[in-house]
């Protein structure tokens, strides 16, 4: 047991075993209790905080806490949160890495909470488990509006396709200048931002590449990882891993190299426009590939070398400009649907946010709140 001290309470660190039973694969696994609050080690500084809602299982990153009488578990889960996501579990790292930091019992033990009365805690996490209720209802709503539109952008380009099923696949290696992998290790970053951009799976969503949230390196750093070739505008960007599948086409002159995980294939566009290469890694087809191809891992991933073999469509030169026409304008509506849902979606996000700090902070009194003031104009 290891104490979590403020002055006034008490966290107890509690791994549950007995009772709980271990298949031999899941060594060192523990159980978890309804109202339990936990702790995520690795990802607790990115908010991997909150209570337990049933009766389950879990890795040994996770660490359990049981509350004393004199603290509402959520409570507890409400503000270390804030504090994970205003940046603050991230200065108790014992290492350079952000992942780094064990957020575990010694480290909890220092972190000190603001404790009203119990039942000021308990209006306040009523209060914002009612408001949040509200607004992850909306987001709801709103992210399965982007998954329909994304539905309907595959849609469209699998129509585009569906004439020349049995006659214009070819391997993805035949229509390609290059196809470049990345250097397989971690890239060291640089304390102050240059321009020089490491772009990672995070930011290849959705046919596009985000530049908007990326990591800066060093110029020696930059010309190592693209020894094998610098990425180009028009190159087709391919996660690999972590998440499998995602696509998006570079449209940046920024000097930039591919993170790990991350293929480029580059057209040849005396064989396929680059537009119609992008097309062909958001259709159908190649997600029914790539899913045969990671199937059976425990975290889908593609090889290098399977990469190569990829089929895509690639119909008559003379024919392409029409097909891409055809396939952008239907996209373009449905990007415009996704872009909004997406948008709504961050509003929601920040207001959640902003809602949660500003009542475990006191910036207002939740018993004179209204609900239908906090959460209204997210959508307007």
């Amino acid at each position: 047991m290891t104490a979590f001290r403020d002055g006034q309470v008490t966290l107890r660190e509690n791994r549950r075993t007995e009772g709980f039973t271990n298949a031999i694969q899941e060594i060192g696994y523990q159980g978890i209790r309804r109202g339990d609050l936990v702790v995520h080690g690795m990802d607790g500084f990115a908010g991997a905080i909150g209570v337990s809602d049933s009766d389950g299982k879990a890795s040994p990153v996770v660490h359990t806490y049981v509350t004393s009488q004199r603290m509402d578990a959520r409570y507890v889960a409400y503000v270390l949160r804030t504090m994970a996501l205003n940046g603050y579990v991230t200065t108790l790292a014992k290492g350079i890495r952000e992942r780094s930091t064990s957020f575990d019992a010694p480290t909890l033990a220092n972190v000190q909470l603001p404790v009203p009365p119990l039942t000021e805690q308990r209006r306040i996490s009523d209060f914002l488990d009612t408001e949040t209720s509200r607004i992850d209802v909306m987001s709801q709503r709103f992210r399965r509006l982007a998954e329909l539109a994304q539905d309907r952008i595959r849609a469209i380009i699998d129509a585009a396709f569906a004439e020349y099923e049995h006659t214009s696949r070819v391997p993805v290696s035949t229509v390609c200048r290059a196809i470049i992998d990345c250097v397989n290790k971690t890239a060291p970053v640089s304390a102050e931002a240059t321009p020089y951009k490491m772009i990672r799976t995070s930011n290849i969503r959705s046919g596009e590449v985000d530049l908007a949230n990326t990591f800066s390196v060093e110029k020696e750093v930059f010309t190592e990882w693209n020894r094998r070739g610098a990425p180009r505008p028009g190159d087709v960007l391919f996660t690999r891993e972590a998440p499998l599948g995602q696509v998006g086409m570079l449209r940046s002159e920024e000097r930039v190299f591919l993170g790990q995980r991350i293929m480029l294939y580059r057209a040849n566009e005396l064989r396929i426009r680059k537009e119609l290469l992008l097309f062909n890694f958001l259709g159908s087809h190649m997600n029914h590939q790539l899913r045969l191809l990671g199937a059976g891992s425990l975290h889908e991933h593609m090889r290098v070398g399977d990469g190569l073999k990829l089929q895509v469509f690639c119909p008559p030169l003379a024919q392409q400009d029409a097909l891409i026409a055809q396939i952008q304008e239907g996209r373009n509506a449905s990007l415009r649907l996704f872009d909004l849902a997406e948008k709504q979606l961050s509003l929601l996000g920040e207001r959640r946010q902003a809602l949660i700090t500003a009542a475990v902070t006191g910036q207002f009194n939740v018993t004179t709140a209204s609900g239908r003031n906090v959460t209204e104009g997210v959508t307007g």
